[in-house]
């Protein structure tokens, strides 16, 4: 015989979904950051690029 406890399994449910919001909070900050990582990594190789061709182009006119 099963014992039902409608307090208990509230709180059950409840606990059940706060883990869920805090689980994908963490997943999407986890994922937020490394996508910012590449990004920034990505603006910072097209600037050492742009870079190089200016020194280039200085370097012509000397």
């Amino acid at each position: 015989m099963k014992i039902y406890d409608k307090e208990m399994y509230q709180k059950e449910q409840w606990i059940k979904s706060v883990l869920l919001v805090v689980g994908i909070f963490v997943v999407g900050f986890v994922i937020g950051y490394f996508v910012h990582g590449f990004e920034k990594q990505d603006k910072i190789t097209t600037l050492q690029e742009q870079i190089e061709i200016l020194q280039k182009e200085v370097n012509q006119i000397r």
